[in-house]
């Protein structure tokens, strides 16, 4: 136990020094995985519903505004013309994400990716 420790303790929690000898022991036995002292079944059960209440959950969700993305909308639309000029027959659209279509009797599903930019 370092001298600099029991100082720290002292000042932090405005203790006297027997004081701070013995939270610095009691931290070290709690350390080494010792109980220094037994829970009753009500403190058990108060400490667990404590744990399990949670801190920043929300109690309803948060609705936000999906942002709409010009260009995959863009280039999306220009694939539709394309399919329709090949004479495939589209099933579904996704906004500014996927085509689904049809053809020569075969089913595909065309998906755009905008990657992020990477990390520097």
């Amino acid at each position: 136990m370092a001298e600099a420790d029991i100082l720290r303790v002292m000042e932090g929690l405005h203790c006297s020094r027997e004081e701070a000898i013995e939270i610095l022991r009691d931290d070290e036995a709690v350390d080494r995985g010792e109980n220094l002292f037994e829970l009753t079944p009500e403190q058990k059960k108060a400490s667990k519903e404590a744990r399990n209440a949670g801190g920043n959950k929300r109690t309803k969700p948060v609705q936000r505004e999906r942002k709409v993305d010009e260009a995959k909308g863009a280039i999306l639309t220009a694939c539709q013309t394309t399919l329709t000029g090949l004479q495939a027959t589209i099933t579904k659209v996704q906004t500014e994400t996927e085509i689904e279509f049809t053809l020569n009797g075969e089913n595909y599903t065309l998906k755009l990716t905008k990657h992020r930019p990477p990390k520097t």
